[in-house]
């Protein structure tokens, strides 16, 4: 008996959407690509396995838009396979129900299976394109900082220097007084540039040969804030086990949000608050500086070091928000989502 395909398509989505609200699936930016996702894989299982008339119809294969799109909303890939096998879970049933008599049950589920990986494939590429050009960006933004501060401040400390010895030259024996004045801001120049080169140095030195997370972020405080800054890291909660590719980018996150506040807020004081929950890793970076307005910063320009804060975060599939006032300081909060041993994200919430 041939059964209506439209009654059997709108079984099986409805199952696949209802199943996605119970699992709380963080998938309700692209929730109605998957639903077309879900129909688009009955149709295509149908001719095959199932009763009913399934005559062509054109649907467009939202893979690549599925894959740009989680990204985009921050949609980790563990979401995509859960989703992927939600769909199997809810299909599944609802097929055999209207399978043809001669139908292999076993082979039906292989089909279907197939038929989902091979889209879940297809939305990997422009899911993975996405996160290399933003991890690109990323990278060369740091670049692109690192040689602004080699021109403007090391190579300009050494241009003064040179000129002032210069001068020290010329009047050294004309005007023994005026020559030593030379000298001394030769000097001063010096050291400046001394401690620039020292900062970029601590910039590019990333590597964190097996420290903890917050040992690694007190060796940079240690390195850059002035004896002036009073400094404190407090790690709560143990160890968050994230993979050490992960920890390695949220450190160089986190000592973004510490530079920034030792070069432009001009702080008494930086202190930094690690929290390690069942589900969730929080950083917490606070100076009492002299702050600035956020809405002002981030509608004129969105390179930098704000942006690089809150892009890192995404990449990792958190987020970051920046809390300023000018004269009250600026606070930098980092969310990251916790794996568990599975490697699914624990409570399924996106972050």
């Amino acid at each position: 008996m041939a059964v209506d395909v439209d009654r059997l398509i709108a079984r099986s989505v409805t199952a696949y959407s209802d199943l996605l609200e119970h699992a709380g699936s963080p998938t309700s930016a692209i929730r109605p690509q998957l639903v077309q996702q879900a129909e688009a894989v009955v149709r295509a299982i149908g001719p095959t396995y199932l009763h009913g008339d399934f005559r062509e119809v054109p649907l467009p294969d939202a893979s690549e838009d599925i894959g740009e799109q989680r990204a985009r909303s921050g949609i980790h890939p563990t979401q995509s396979l859960r989703a992927a096998s939600l769909m199997f879970e809810a299909l599944f049933p609802v097929l055999v129900d209207a399978a043809l008599p001669s139908t292999d049950v076993i082979k039906l589920g292989t089909a279907l299976e197939r038929e989902i990986q091979r889209r879940l494939a297809v939305g990997s590429i422009p899911y993975v394109d996405y996160l290399l050009t933003k991890l690109l960006s990323s990278q060369q933004d740091e670049r692109s900082r690192i040689a602004r501060d080699l021109h403007d401040r090391v190579a300009h400390n050494m241009g003064a220097a040179l000129q002032q010895l210069e001068l020290f030259g010329h009047y050294r024996t004309r005007d023994p007084e005026r020559a030593e004045t030379h000298l001394a801001t030769a000097h001063n120049a010096i050291t400046t540039g001394f401690g620039s080169t020292r900062q970029l140095s601590a910039d590019l030195w990333v590597r964190m040969d097996g420290q903890t997370l917050s040992d690694a972020l007190t060796s940079y405080l240690q390195s850059t804030a002035t004896e002036l800054i009073q400094t404190s890291v407090v790690a709560r909660g143990g160890d968050p086990g994230l993979p050490d590719e992960v920890t390695q980018e949220l450190y160089l996150l986190l000592r973004e949000a510490v530079r920034n506040a030792v070069l432009h807020a001009s702080p008494n004081s930086i202190a930094l608050h690690l929290t390690t929950e069942n589900d969730l890793f929080r950083a917490v970076i606070t100076d009492d500086g002299c702050g600035f307005d956020v809405d002002a910063v981030t509608s004129t320009k969105s390179v930098g070091g704000l942006a690089s804060i809150r892009e890192r975060a995404e990449l990792l599939g958190g987020f970051a928000t920046i809390v300023a006032d000018p004269g009250l300081g600026t606070t930098v909060d980092v969310r990251l989502p916790l794996p568990d041993r599975s490697g699914n994200f624990r409570g399924g919430t996106n972050w």
